[in-house]
């Protein structure tokens, strides 16, 4: 038999990762969706960017790469995922002396960002305690996550450090519950390589009935490394609360066929997603960049519940200042 609950929960558990055998405490996180990573390169790059955090996407990777972080972006991304789920974010990053005629580098008093995460499902058929060959009706439910991010990085220095709040909101048929979570994180970038560590989702917990449901928390560890111009490799370790160890790893390869166009062709894995068979954990994708504009593509499998599709786009507005200490030569 079938209740509403169970119709929702069947189309929105599996979006944490397909299920592992004898993973005990696995699907014990409500507010699943808190770990889809947006944006169309992680997803193409193993999710692996904790380590490489170089644009606005920073804000849910590793809030400590806003800091570096120059001019103001704006991003969204759109993902289509199995019986019409969808997953969409929006972020905008401000350097905090960006708006102002200032002969400090635009981040000197740091980065923040405004973002907005949504997961959404229609058309849930809703069936009683008894089963029947036609459903009472139909529901929907959805997910968001409102996240105001900070990064910040010390003149003269290759460290920053970021933190994010996030209020979540979960809504299911008519039921409804809040939460408050946060994020951490801080990064080091060399001249030709990165080491970023933090938590995501510390603490928080949603309550639908009389028992609260703990939100996804996990840590990770990852750098990156550019072995020569217009390459980059990267890789991370996370350790979720309620799941067993993954590791993703990417490479990104990046030219300029003509002035003003740059491309981009990516490949990853991720071993949180290798469970659905076949080639589910595996991800390619692409880029084009077109002055101060990105365009980019992901396709993962996941086995049973199909492909997922991913497209984000980035903005930048305004032109980088001069700044007492800049970003290495060949980051974003």
């Amino acid at each position: 038999m079938r209740t509403a609950f169970l119709a929702a929960l069947l189309l929105l558990a599996p979006l944490a990762g397909p299920a592992r055998a004898g993973s005990s405490g696995k699907g014990a996180a409500a507010g699943a969706f808190l770990s889809l990573a947006p944006g169309a390169r992680g997803a193409a790059m193993g999710r692996a960017l904790g380590g490489v955090a170089d644009d606005s996407y920073s804000a849910w990777y590793n809030p400590a790469g806003l800091a570096f972080l120059e001019r103001v972006e704006a991003a969204a991304a759109h993902e289509s995922r199995f019986e019409g789920i969808a997953y969409d974010a929006a972020i905008m990053a401000v350097p905090v002396l960006a708006w102002r005629d200032s002969p400090l580098r635009a981040n000197a008093y740091g980065v923040t960002a405004l973002s907005v995460y949504s997961l959404s499902a229609s058309g849930i058929e809703r069936r009683g305690l008894v089963e029947t060959d036609a459903p009472s009706g139909s529901f929907s439910a959805s997910d968001r996550a409102y996240a105001l991010s900070y990064g910040y990085n010390p003149v003269g220095s290759k460290v920053a450090f970021g933190g994010t709040a996030k209020f979540v909101d979960a809504a299911l048929d008519t039921a409804r519950a809040t939460a408050l979570t946060w994020d951490g994180g801080f990064l080091y970038r060399g001249d030709d390589r990165s080491l970023g560590a933090g938590v995501r989702g510390f603490g928080g917990s949603l309550k639908y009935s009389m028992v609260p449901d703990p939100l996804p928390s996990v840590y990770y560890a990852g750098g990156s490394y550019r072995p020569r111009e217009g390459w980059l490799l990267a890789a991370q370790l996370e350790l979720p609360k309620t799941d067993a160890m993954s590791l993703g790893f990417g490479v990104e390869r990046r030219w300029t066929p003509v002035p003003g166009l740059t491309a981009a062709a990516r490949g990853g894995y991720d071993t949180g997603r290798s469970d659905g068979g076949g080639l589910s954990g595996a991800a390619l994708g692409f880029g084009v960049a077109w002055r101060a504009m990105d365009f980019d593509f992901a396709w993962s499998p996941s086995g049973a519940l199909g492909d997922v599709f991913k497209y984000s786009v980035l903005f930048r507005f305004g032109e980088g200042r001069p700044a007492i200490t800049r970003a290495k030569p060949g980051w974003r």
